[in-house]
């Protein structure tokens, strides 16, 4: 099982953020999700060799909300992130 943060931006109560959690608990290979309005995120605890981030990702852009993926320490680059030339 792995275990991510991602981003759900959007949601305006906590009923907002329930209905998230009740559609991404809905696909196959999600253990758990918790979702919380005010962060704006959601806890995701999935099996990877049954589902990725990319449908999860997606899940979330079918209930209206934006998503941008997996939410990463302001301290650190994402590893798609060229490294600056100093």
């Amino acid at each position: 099982m792995k275990t991510s943060v991602i981003e759900v931006g959007g949601m305006l109560s906590a009923l907002s953020a329930h209905g998230v959690e009740k559609q991404l608990a809905k696909l196959r290979g999600i253990e758990r999700a918790e979702v919380n309005y005010v962060s704006g995120s959601a806890t995701v605890v999935y099996d990877e060799t049954v589902i990725d981030l990319k449908a999860i990702k997606a899940r979330v852009h079918e209930c209206g909300y934006h998503c941008s993926g997996e939410l990463v320490p302001k301290h650190l680059c994402k590893a798609e992130d060229p490294p600056s030339e100093g």
